[in-house]
């Protein structure tokens, strides 16, 4: 482990799994991880996530599935500092059949799997945080599956960008509706996220473009207005539609 010890705790401590622990507990926990960086583009080994518990400590990273044969993918999550995985493997034991991909270089603390099983049995809050975030996780999941069987394209991307929407974004001042996360994205990975492809996908932002609903700054991906966004999506199950209503600004 490097020195910088006290960066890595304090990551720990505002990450949704880590929260509430003990400094103690996170210094010997810190004793058992390793660091591992990637560079963007460069996929993870399917090997690696079957053995190992992964912390992202900075940059973004895709969780995706391929077709073996087709090769076309879906992003089942977009994980950001603090997230953690392979969740799935850590609960059953099994190999999942997933590949993260770096978006950008990040760097990643990783222990193996029977430690992080042995830390949740051995420290309560570990595991009180680790329910809600499972469940976070498969209701991100529950929303895509059904969004991809009853809504279209259109609204599912519409969906993704109000869910990444950020009044606490740094740029918010400049713009009350700046995007985290994936406001910098191509529209291929865009397209991963919807389940859909990336020429369609370009097709339906360059039409929100055309109305003033979104527009790009310095290859940002901005909302204009919020509502007419939001009226996309007027049906999704599972929403909170208040937080998609104007505030006056922008």
């Amino acid at each position: 482990m490097p020195s910088s010890l006290n960066r890595y705790k304090e990551l720990l401590k505002r990450s949704p799994i880590f929260s509430g622990l003990d400094d103690k507990v996170l210094q010997d926990m810190l004793k058992a991880f390793r660091v591992e960086t990637w560079e963007k583009g460069i996929c993870g080994l399917l090997e690696n996530t079957a053995k190992r518990f992964h912390v992202l400590t900075s940059g973004r990273l895709e969780i995706t599935r391929s077709h073996p044969d087709t090769g076309r993918s879906v992003t089942l999550w977009l994980l950001k500092p603090g997230d953690v995985f392979d969740i799935v493997t850590l609960l059953d034991g099994r190999p999942h059949d997933v590949t993260p991909m770096a978006i950008d270089d990040v760097e990643i603390l990783f222990t193996p799997l029977a430690r992080a099983r042995q830390w949740i049995n051995t420290y309560p809050e570990l595991s009180r945080n680790f329910l809600p975030y499972i469940g976070e996780r498969f209701r991100h999941i529950e929303n895509f599956a059904t969004d991809l069987a009853i809504h279209d394209t259109m609204t599912r991307l519409a969906s993704l960008i109000l869910s990444h929407v950020d009044p606490e974004h740094p740029k918010a001042k400049e713009n009350p509706y700046a995007i985290k996360l994936i406001n910098d994205l191509p529209h291929e990975a865009l397209a991963r996220m919807v389940g859909s492809v990336r020429v369609v996908i370009n097709r339906h932002l360059q039409h929100w473009k055309r109305h003033g609903v979104i527009d790009y700054q310095r290859g940002n991906m901005v909302v204009k207005d919020l509502e007419a966004l939001a009226a996309w999506c007027k049906d999704l199950p599972g929403r909170d539609k208040n937080k998609y209503k104007s505030t006056g600004k922008g």
